[in-house]
């Protein structure tokens, strides 16, 4: 075909800019240097480029704060035509986790930023993570959004063959219309990893087969902050090479604006998309982002939490600074990152958990505060939705949340002075990847040529002797988990999660009652009689136990404590040590603790480890502490045990 006479074909380029809420100074920094300046500093050299473009909150918040000049060279852009602005909720979450109040609220807040900001309302919503599920248009539209972008792989699920995804299409709930751009998935992967010619032939063949408009959409980060991508994209210019090769073939291909498209060209269809996101997500999640919320009960847990904040203060209609204070909190613990893991991150990291919580804690004492609300009281709810009731024991320094059907254990300890939970660990789950270490699998450390490889072609091992930190837990990772053994486990036995149980007491019911700040749980087997009772004053609670093993065997009576704090004294034990008190600073926190203990308990303590996968590749990352204080129980003996944390 003669390029004179060929029909012009639209590019539409998305660029996504994010960093997690209060991520560390220095990564933002960083991906400041290494991409989000360097980029915007090419892209003004080349006015008749036209891209768009999304800031989240989070990200926007510290260059306002930290970077006002990148904010006016933005500004700058913007004002001429060459960027259009995208939206989404504030705080980056994923939509689909969100109650509908939420969704929206966080939308118009981001919108109404950027206007204020920029001059200009974003019509468009980049869809966080593209997790698409039916319902959503109904969000968007309530909250102002015209049309979205997600991946072919999303078309591809619903039956679309790949020369059908072009253009636009419409989709639908309720009346609500919305449009869908299908990005591509090549161009996801060619931009920047291949020569800008290979990308342009890629698009000359696409206008050939007579489509008009194709969209790219991904991270802005990959243009310099992922690894090994800055001298190639920059010193190496390849993004000037792209640039300079899409103004050179201007005659049939051109870069425009979504909004241009929906003024200008019809729609390629309808279509009624599943629930979906891009592919390598899918094959995270096992094909739905809410299976995260199964795999990860932590992930669930702060999202119910969260949820079961947000109703509150939904309920607490005086328009006040102090709801408006409030609410911000409660979007920043929606902050996506935490609920799910894949090659970044994610619900690995402790200072992005830490960070959920700490929001979160605020939020809902803020909300106490407007309500007035007396302590000590309690609710008894299914707030995890996992069909079994909880007890939310509310103090006016301490939180404690209680699975009575789940052995009595303690799952969530805030502490409101310091905005914490402090059970807030990861339990050791298999992943995927760990194949590449248990089976010495070979993995790829480049691209095996000058151009870089994408993260999700980089899978390097990062350290030597992971395999030793493979572990693997049977239960979930949280507090006042009881154990009962036939003898004295070793401590290598422990830590490894090899000792035999003769009861499974973390498994079991307990009967519950509660007297005022006292809870009683009584274990509903006929084994062992055991009793336990928890009690809360100021910042000491005390955890009892009363036990009587019968006529059997002697046994031994183990409590297990997993808590989020950094002390370089208990990471040398080695051995059970005989004390009447465990006192230490956590220096990451800097909370001093002191456990008590009548009669004195055997201590031992380990630090727990697990190994995930990030975007430079497979690494140990620390969660915590493991506290664990064994007793030993002889027949007819009824035993009174007290364990005092303050």
């Amino acid at each position: 075909m003669d390029l004179s006479t060929r029909n012009q074909l639209s590019l539409l380029l998305a660029f996504h800019a994010h960093q997690p809420v209060e991520n560390f100074g220095h990564i933002f920094q960083s991906a400041f240097e290494n991409a989000y300046q360097p980029f915007i500093d090419i892209l003004a050299e080349f006015p008749e480029i036209k891209i768009s473009l999304h800031i989240s909150g989070s990200l926007l918040d510290w260059l306002l704060s930290n970077k006002p000049q990148f904010i006016q060279d933005v500004r700058k852009l913007v004002s001429r035509g060459q960027i259009e602005l995208l939206s989404a909720g504030y705080y980056e979450p994923i939509l689909i986790l969100l109650p509908e109040w939420d969704r929206i609220g966080q939308i118009n807040l981001h919108r109404a930023k950027m206007k204020a900001i920029f001059g200009q309302e974003p019509q468009g919503l980049w869809l966080t993570e593209r997790v698409w599920e039916p319902g959503l248009p109904v969000s968007l539209r309530r909250a102002g959004i015209k049309f979205t972008i997600v991946d072919d792989e999303h078309f591809k699920i619903a039956g679309y063959e790949p020369e059908e995804l072009w253009g636009y299409y419409l989709t639908e709930e309720q009346g609500m219309e919305v449009a869908i751009f299908p990005g591509s998935k090549f161009l996801r992967y060619s931009l920047p990893f291949k020569l800008p010619q290979e990308t342009i032939e890629y698009l000359k063949v696409k206008n050939q087969q007579g489509k008009n408009c194709i969209t790219f959409g991904d991270d802005l980060e990959k243009f310099g902050f992922w690894p090994q991508t800055y001298d190639w994209v920059y010193e190496k210019k390849w993004l000037y090479n792209f640039f300079c090769a899409l103004r050179d073939n201007k005659d049939w291909l051109k870069t425009v604006h979504f909004k241009d498209i929906l003024r200008d060209t019809e729609p390629t269809g309808r279509v009624y998309l599943p629930c979906a996101s891009y592919s390598e997500m899918m094959e995270w999640s096992d094909n739905m982002f809410r299976n995260f919320l199964v795999k990860y009960p932590e992930s669930n847990h702060l999202q119910k939490r969260v949820f079961m904040v947000s109703s509150v203060i939904n309920q607490l209609y005086d328009k006040n600074k102090k709801i408006e204070e409030a609410r911000l909190h409660l979007y920043k613990a929606q902050n996506n990152d935490v609920y799910w893991h894949g090659i970044f991150g994610g619900l690995y990291l402790v200072n992005l958990r830490q960070n959920a919580y700490r929001h979160l804690i605020m939020a809902e004492r803020i909300a106490d505060e407007i309500k007035q609300q007396r302590f000590p009281y309690y609710q008894v709810r299914d707030f995890d939705l996992d069909g079994r009731e909880e007890l939310v024991f509310k103090h006016e320094l301490i939180n404690v949340i209680i699975h009575p059907h789940q052995g009595g254990t303690v799952s969530e300890i805030d502490y409101k002075p310091r905005e914490m939970n402090i059970v807030n660990v990861l339990t050791r789950r298999p992943e995927k990847y760990h194949r590449k270490i248990l089976y010495k699998e070979k993995v790829a450390c480049g691209s095996g040529g000058e151009n870089p490889a994408s993260i999700h072609n980089i899978e390097a091992v990062k350290e030597e002797g992971l395999e030793e930190l493979l572990v693997y837990d049977s239960y979930r990772k949280v507090a006042w988990i009881d154990h009962i053994y036939s003898r004295c486990p070793q401590v290598q036995e422990i830590m490894r999660n090899q000792m035999t149980e003769e009861v499974p007491l973390w498994k079991m019911d307990y009967e519950y009652s509660v007297s005022k700040n006292i809870i009683q749980l009584k274990c509903l087997t006929s084994d062992i009689e055991l009793e336990k009772f928890l009690a809360v004053e100021k910042n000491v609670i005390d955890f009892e136990y009363r036990v009587n093993i019968g006529n059997s065997h002697p046994r031994w009576l183990g409590s297990e404590f997993n808590l989020l704090f950094y002390s370089q004294e208990l990471l040398d034990w080695n051995e059970f040590q005989k004390l009447e008190e465990l006192k230490f600073e956590d220096s990451w926190f800097h909370l001093v603790y002191r456990f008590r203990f009548s009669p004195s308990a055997l201590v031992f303590c380990h630090p727990i480890y697990t190994i995930s996968d990030s975007e430079s590749g497979i690494e140990k990352t620390y969660q915590g502490m493991c506290l664990y204080f064994l007793w030993e129980l002889n027949s007819q003996e009824r035993r009174h045990i007290k364990l005092t944390v303050e």
